[in-house]
């Protein structure tokens, strides 16, 4: 099997990756705390040349932002789920801002989630995976 690298696709991915990973990392962490995570069509996963050609282009784009990265990634019914995480330990310095960062986004999920249910909106929450994923697809539509 050839190495996914030599896939032209893959060194389109490593360019769009890197800057929405970064996205991902909470602000005044130090580019600490970074996860990503995407949900593809079927046809869109096939396009980028399949989930183990993501995942290798997750890997590459997270060591280029220094991350000690675990990717996953499955099939589903409908498409793929990818996704990557940053595993380095937090400094200290940067500890705060993490935890923070990751309540935030806990008590908007759940904020956003009641509203929707209370008047039937369709609201999405900034890194949310609805909003990651469509901002991959302009980052890709972009290239």
């Amino acid at each position: 099997m050839p190495s996914p690298a030599a896939d032209p696709r893959h060194a389109r991915l490593v360019t769009v990756l890197p800057p929405l990973l970064t996205r991902s990392c909470p602000p005044q962490a130090g580019g600490y705390g970074g996860a990503w995570e995407v949900r593809l069509t079927r046809a869109e996963t096939e396009d980028l040349g399949g989930l183990a050609l993501l995942r290798s282009a997750l890997r590459s784009a997270a060591h280029s932002l220094g991350w000690r990265a675990g990717t996953y990634g499955a099939p589903t019914l409908y498409g793929a789920v990818a996704g990557i995480v940053d595993w380095r330990l937090v400094p200290e310095e940067f500890a705060g801002a993490v935890d923070r960062y990751r309540q935030e986004r806990m008590r908007a999920a759940v904020e956003t989630a009641e509203r929707n249910r209370a008047d039937g909106g369709q609201r999405a929450v900034r890194g949310s995976v609805f909003v990651t994923t469509q901002e991959f697809r302009a980052a890709l539509a972009d290239r």
